[in-house]
């Protein structure tokens, strides 16, 4: 099995869900944690874990969502170049994810998949 890397759009190790997660560190510890984690396992056992919740949005955009203490987390991510890119990360409010938070996902994608 090969392990996955996890980078950060657009750099690698910097970015939007990079800065979201730190400032999450501050804010709700366990919860960065929980989603920290998950990271791990998807880098680890990929997209078809049965330890994580991964939703296909089509055309390569997936959605890890994480629910904890009443907030439903969400990153976006594709896989390309043998990497998992970490494109944008929310915290729901309504039922369905803002398609705005979707478009913005899916443009940040094409800066990495052709």
């Amino acid at each position: 099995m090969e392990f996955l890397n996890i980078v950060y759009y657009p750099q690698g190790q910097a970015g939007p869900v990079k800065d979201y997660l730190d400032e999450l560190v501050e804010k709700r510890p366990t919860a960065f944690v929980k989603l920290s984690l998950d990271l791990e396992v998807l880098g680890a056992e990929g997209l078809r874990s049965g330890h994580i919740v991964v939703r296909p949005l089509g055309l390569g955009l997936w959605e890890l969502k994480r629910s904890y203490e009443g907030i439903q987390y969400r990153i976006f991510f594709c896989v390309a170049k043998g990497c998992v890119w970490l494109l944008h990360a929310l915290e729901k409010k309504s039922a369905k994810t803002p398609l705005d938070d979707i478009r913005l996902a899916r443009r940040r994608m094409r800066g990495i998949v052709p």
